[in-house]
């Protein structure tokens, strides 16, 4: 299940895509654009800081992405299929499949703790642009509604994509502002959350209540 997941976030993906993924030079360059929204937001950086910190020519960078929002976008993609790959490995580790929503919880919170851009974002008031941040909700929903379904024929139902939609904006609000209650430290306190408040919304919207 997580790898099919894994595919089907990859398979959504912006065109070229493919190609960045084999592209060290173009990855060297997320990676630096990273780092410096991480360092200065994500709305403060520019071309020129990653092209400094990329240690690349500036036309390496522009014949890649030609404008500053489109490394923007290769960023939030990427960033996006790396923190779903990694809720998908935490849904395939759950003992019990009733664990599942409880583990994707705990692996996403994990995750947001220790990405420099999630953290940062979690203590100021900056933002993705609108539409980067609807490609987000959009990939998040599909991801779980897909999960939901399961292995049944046919495609999610309408119950089934509510449900992943109400997940997706709950994920994304609590890792961008995380409450004090339940406590995003404590793992036994979040499990106890997820069990009391996240499972039961998704074995209802599998049948399973």
């Amino acid at each position: 299940m997580a790898d099919s997941l894994i595919e089907l976030v990859s398979s959504a993906s912006t065109a070229g895509s493919v190609d960045e993924a084999a592209d060290r030079t173009s990855q060297r360059i997320i990676d630096a654009a990273l780092q410096e929204a991480a360092s200065v937001g994500m709305n403060r950086f520019t071309v020129e800081d990653v092209v400094r910190r990329a240690g690349v020519a500036r036309m390496t960078v522009y014949r890649r992405y030609p404008r500053r929002d489109d490394i923007v976008a290769a960023l939030a993609l990427r960033e996006t299929q790396r923190f779903l790959a990694a809720v998908a490995n935490g849904i395939e580790h759950a003992e019990d499949p009733r664990e599942g929503v409880a583990e994707a919880f705990i692996a996403a919170v994990t995750f947001a703790r220790a990405h420099p851009m999630m953290r940062r974002a979690a203590h100021t008031d900056e933002a993705l642009p609108p539409a980067e941040n609807a490609k987000i909700l959009a990939l998040g929903s599909m991801f779980l509604a897909n999960y939901l379904h399961g292995d049944e024929p046919g495609e999610p139902s309408q119950h089934q994509r509510w449900a992943a939609d109400v997940f997706a904006r709950l994920f994304l609000t609590y890792i961008s502002m995380p409450p004090t209650d339940p406590d995003f430290g404590d793992e036994a306190e979040l499990r106890q959350f997820a069990h009391l408040v996240l499972t039961p919304i998704a074995e209802h919207a599998v049948g399973r209540e």
